[in-house]
């Protein structure tokens, strides 16, 4: 039960008083923005990596176009939602997987032992920080920062926006989840 001095606050300053006093299991929960919350992400987490449009094209063209190199294609997750799938489409090949369904779902698709590299993208480069946090944290990728042979997971910067502003091919398609 709250105390009685925050019991008569009004109810969302009680809800905020409340909160800020749980403890999760590597955090004290602090309100942030969306924003700060993602910078604070890039700037601690050093088990996501990060690339750009440029960056991917060329990583999945390279694939393409060379089998005897022996780095397998990444695994590329589309984390927006459904809507913005159908009404945009994807990058070739994307897995649609929307932000909302991510933890829950990702283990149907993907193994954590795979040696794929992991890319997830949203439309501007944000829900995909958030994205990659969490498949580190379930395991995905080397957890290594050191390791420059093992599977990592990557956010793309700029998003599916990049991507289309770069000129890359989109692929039409309906997200399934």
């Amino acid at each position: 039960m709250l105390p009685i001095s925050i019991r008569l606050q009004t109810p969302l300053r009680a809800v905020l008083v409340h909160t800020q006093q749980r403890s999760f299991a590597q955090s004290t929960l602090a309100l942030k923005s969306f924003p700060e919350l993602v910078r604070e992400i890039k700037s601690t987490n050093k088990n996501i990596h990060y690339l750009g449009p440029k960056d991917l094209h060329a990583l999945c063209s390279a694939q393409s176009t060379a089998p005897e190199n022996p780095r397998l294609p990444p695994h590329i997750i589309d984390v927006r939602e459904r809507a913005e799938i159908e009404s945009q489409g994807t990058i070739p090949g994307a897995i649609p997987l929307p932000r909302g369904v991510l933890e829950r779902d990702v283990g149907k698709l993907l193994k954590q032992s795979d040696d794929r590299d992991v890319v997830v993208y949203c439309a501007g480069g944000f829900r995909s920080v958030l994205a990659a946090e969490s498949l580190v944290r379930l395991g995905y990728g080397d957890c290594e920062v050191e390791s420059k042979d093992g599977p990592k997971v990557w956010s793309l910067d700029e998003g599916f926006d990049g991507w289309v502003k770069n000129g890359f091919e989109v692929e039409k398609k309906s997200a399934k989840n």
